[in-house]
């Protein structure tokens, strides 16, 4: 995607996807130090420029974070266990809920139920899965999703449009906001707790709080940009191998 609109020097995807969630996880602590002890707040341009890079340096870790952990979209990883019937595939937080859904009296219907034929997958003149594997050189049982995910993104580099680069953008944005709004309660609660007398550290706590309510209330669009990302990912791969068919 192009890197334009740039904030403090910084490109579009590096703001959305380092900067934004840097800044998230060290807001509680600025607005404590608003509070509190203005006096230590930046009095000049150098001193915004070195926080902002700070921000980007917390949100470099963010995304190293999620490229470890959370790099293969919900989407992607539910693609591959529909190919494959193998609950391996999925996160163990998501084995998990199954697991508790199926002691449950009233079972709640999820998307597994779903009629195959409303599958994107299987509504495209295409077997995915066996042109996939050929393709890529990868086989859907053997290997995790994030192999699988990672070969198909190398694959498809030289191909991705604009809006497949901004969408991915986005979801990577996502997880990352995620992860900088758990992080805020991980660091800060357990600092107002060692210091319950201190009106700085609840301060901070009850920011991460308000934060972390923020991401909770937006949560299904972020998980909806998500699964926007990977059907467009599927859909643009499924337009190459066309295109390449008639050549």
């Amino acid at each position: 995607m192009a890197q334009s609109g740039p904030v403090l020097g910084f490109s579009l995807r590096d703001t959305l996807t380092r900067l934004i969630p840097g800044m998230l996880l060290i807001a509680p602590f600025i607005v404590g130090v608003t509070i509190f002890v203005p006096s230590i707040l930046p009095n000049g341009p150098i001193q915004y420029v070195l926080l902002g890079i700070s921000a980007y340096l917390i949100g470099e870790f963010i995304d190293q974070l999620r490229a470890g952990l959370f790099r293969v979209p919900m989407g992607f990883r539910y693609f591959v266990y529909q190919e494959t019937d193998q609950m391996d595939k999925l996160p163990r937080w998501y084995i998990y809920l199954v697991e508790v859904r199926e002691m449950l009296p009233n079972k709640l219907n999820f998307q597994e139920e779903r009629d195959d034929e409303e599958r994107l997958t299987n509504s495209l003149e295409m077997e995915f899965r066996k042109d996939i594997e050929s393709e890529v050189g990868v086989d859907f049982l053997d290997n995790r999703p994030r192999e699988i995910y990672d070969l198909l993104l190398i694959y498809m580099d030289d191909h991705l449009t604009p809006r497949l680069r901004r969408l991915q953008s986005v979801s990577i944005f996502s997880t990352n906001l995620r992860i900088a709004a758990g992080g805020t309660l991980i660091i800060y609660t357990p600092l107002a707790l060692n210091n319950w007398k201190d009106p700085f550290f609840w301060t901070m706590w009850g920011v991460s709080i308000i934060i972390a309510i923020v991401v909770v209330v937006f949560w299904s669009f972020l998980t909806f940009t998500q699964h926007r990302y990977v059907e467009i990912l599927i859909k643009e791969y499924y337009v190459k191998r066309h295109g390449d068919q008639r050549d």
